[in-house]
């Protein structure tokens, strides 16, 4: 049903609801919908009257005589948009519309169904910095403008361990820090040779977080999944590429990075130092991509790659000694110039430093280290390391 919003009254014809109403509420009432995804809003632009087309609005459209004001939101997203929404909540305030009508706002989100251009002639999703690219209708730039922080909030991400990383459309959020610049150097150097599966860093915005390309994929709950041997190949074969495309990267001079300021010594890399299966970003069962990459700084090979066998073997869990051995065998073929030992002895090594730094960082304040202590850490990934040391003779054993 088209949105009466300025075009006068008259001439409106009843479609049946689907939701039935539950309440009266008073004549000459109209309804916005502000639909919010990945901190993005979405906005569509009108074809008629003649004075108003061409101009953007939430779309929405007039309550019907006792009908319910949160269904007509939702029955109007059915006929304009063709998706299905939920009412989150009512925006504050309302605006006067010609012939002393009232507009009400809610925010929504989707909950089926792709919105289609209906009764507009396009859609938009904006991001805040977004907002003021498009002609608002004047009764809806309060309720936009109340949406801005809400915007610039974003959506929290899963996956990943430090926290903090939110999605705004096609970009993340995160915090930063003295590392930021070490990282940024970092990330554009991967950039430059062609490194696949890394996210690109576009700047920082008004909150000073830096704004880097969002990679499309799933991400892996470790606690839930072990990654299949197809994926723990993908996996170490990404690893082995990004060594060699970080082995040109040689900054002069001490750095600051996360952990520690100085230079690499002539036998490091500068490592991932966390590439977790839980900040691997999948599609279609491969890895597509590798986020978090504030612990980045130096290191060896192998302490990214038994980094990588904690949770991707996984080392961390009780699984079978002998299915160990075997994804062991794996991981060090797939890599190439390593042997299955090494990987294991290198695993519970990195590990044990990974607990010294946490326990550093979280004495020194450090937010991301703080929130690590929320989930338990360090304390919890030394209790695994200790029963990984009890199983140690086993598999030292099956892998011969």
């Amino acid at each position: 049903m088209a949105s009466t919003r300025g075009a006068g009254w008259g001439g409106h014809s009843h479609v049946a609801a689907t939701y039935p109403p539950r309440v009266a509420t008073r004549p000459g009432l109209a309804v916005a919908a502000a639909i919010v995804l990945h901190g993005r809003l979405l906005a569509a632009r009108r074809t008629e009257p003649a004075a108003l087309a061409g101009s953007w609005e939430l779309p929405g459209g007039k309550v019907d005589d006792a009908e319910d004001p949160e269904r007509a939101v939702v029955r109007e997203l059915g006929e304009e948009l063709g998706c299905e929404a939920e009412v989150l909540r009512r925006l504050p305030g309302e605006q006067s519309l010609t012939g002393g009508h009232r507009l009400w706002a809610y925010e929504c989100r989707l909950v089926a169904g792709e919105p289609e251009p209906r009764e507009h002639d396009a859609l938009r999703w904006l991001a805040p910095e977004e907002l003021d690219e498009v002609e608002w209708l004047p009764a809806d730039v309060p309720f936009v403008d109340a949406l801005r922080e809400r915007l610039v909030d974003g959506e929290p991400m899963v996956g990943g361990n430090v926290g903090g990383a939110v999605r705004i459309g096609s970009t993340v959020r995160r915090p930063t820090g003295p590392w930021t610049p070490a990282v940024h150097a970092l990330l554009a150097h991967l950039d430059a040779v062609g490194l696949d599966g890394v996210p690109r860093v576009l700047g920082v915005d008004e909150r000073e977080r830096e704004v880097l390309t969002y990679v499309p994929g799933r991400t892996v709950d470790v606690d839930s999944e072990r990654p299949n041997d197809e994926l723990l190949v993908s996996a170490v074969g990404w690893l082995r590429r990004f060594h060699a495309a970080v082995g040109t990267y040689r900054p002069a001079g001490a750095v600051s990075w996360r952990q520690v300021r100085r230079a690499l010594t002539t036998d490091e890399i500068v490592c991932h130092h966390d590439p977790g299966a839980y900040n691997w970003v999948v599609q279609d069962a491969c890895l597509a991509g590798v986020i978090d990459w504030d612990m980045a700084g130096p290191g060896t090979v192998l302490q990214d790659v038994g980094f990588l066998a904690w949770t991707g073997v996984p080392l961390f869990r009780e699984v079978p000694v002998a299915d160990v051995a075997r994804r062991l065998r794996l991981v060090a073929g797939t890599y190439r110039g390593i042997e299955p030992m090494d990987v294991l002895h290198a695993a519970v090594a990195r590990m044990e430093l990974a607990c010294e730094r946490i326990a550093t960082g979280q004495a020194a304040g450090d937010p991301g280290m703080l929130a690590l202590g929320r989930t338990g850490e360090p304390a919890r990934t030394r209790w695994r390391i200790a029963r990984l040391r009890d199983r140690l003779p086993a598999i030292t054993a099956a892998l011969g």
